[in-house]
């Protein structure tokens, strides 16, 4: 491994970048005229069925440390274990979020029996649907295995910036600049995902669920003032 490889994934490295994008974070919220819309839901579902499952496209990650009221519960973050899911991985436990790293993707038997007791003793969790690498906004199964397993309801986190930059990856990373209007939506989605689905029909609500994401991020676009959906 190169000497650049090892300083990017040293700790101390990933320690620092996530606290400069944390405080970057702060500081847009505290700045920024902000709404929010639909929490009551999520503290309503919290209750009745003690946790939930958050779903967010990778685009709209930036403002994902307040996806969810840590006062309230308890939440885990899955990402990936690539460089830029350890960063995000760093950045929500410097909000107080429990994470987990997913390989490619996947999680293990003893890492999935782990977030299920977790499910069981009150731990949310919050995954995104596209990640870590595409294709942008193509939902996979992987929520919908979640939500047949566990049976919990799946809320939909999204946010729009009115002033915003775009970062030139493969999601189009949305960047909020200072100073500006933000909008935080949670919407639910509301597919019942039964416990035995074939391996179609969980294709056909993965797709139906990230129709559904967009709907949403499309509403909380044109919220924060724009004329066209921001995907």
């Amino acid at each position: 491994m190169s000497l650049r490889k090892r300083i990017a994934d040293a700790p101390r490295t990933n320690r620092a970048v996530a606290a400069l994008f944390g405080g970057y974070m702060r500081f847009v919220r505290a700045s920024s005229r902000r709404n929010e819309d639909g929490w009551e839901a999520v503290s309503r579902a919290l209750d009745s069925h003690g946790a939930v499952l958050i779903v967010c496209w990778h685009q709209r990650l930036m403002l994902t440390p307040w996806m969810f009221d840590l006062t309230q519960a308890p939440c885990r973050s899955l990402t990936s274990d690539g460089r830029a899911g350890r960063l995000v991985g760093w950045i929500h436990r410097a909000f107080g979020y429990e994470t987990m790293p997913m390989k490619r993707g996947l999680l293990g038997a003893g890492a999935i029996r782990e977030v299920l007791r977790g499910l069981q003793n009150g731990i949310s969790i919050g995954i995104s649907p596209d990640g870590p690498q595409g294709p942008p906004r193509v939902a996979k199964v992987t929520p919908i295995q979640w939500a047949r397993a566990t049976q919990i309801p799946v809320f939909v986190f999204t946010f729009s910036a009115r002033r915003y930059l775009t970062w030139p990856t493969w999601d189009r990373l949305m960047f909020p600049m200072p100073f500006t209007r933000l909008e935080l939506m949670w919407r639910q989605w509301d597919r019942v995902v039964p416990r035995r689905v074939s391996a179609d029909q969980a294709e056909a609500l993965a797709a139906d669920l990230g129709r559904f994401m967009n709907a949403v991020s499309a509403e909380c676009d044109a919220r924060a003032g724009h004329d066209t959906p921001q995907l």
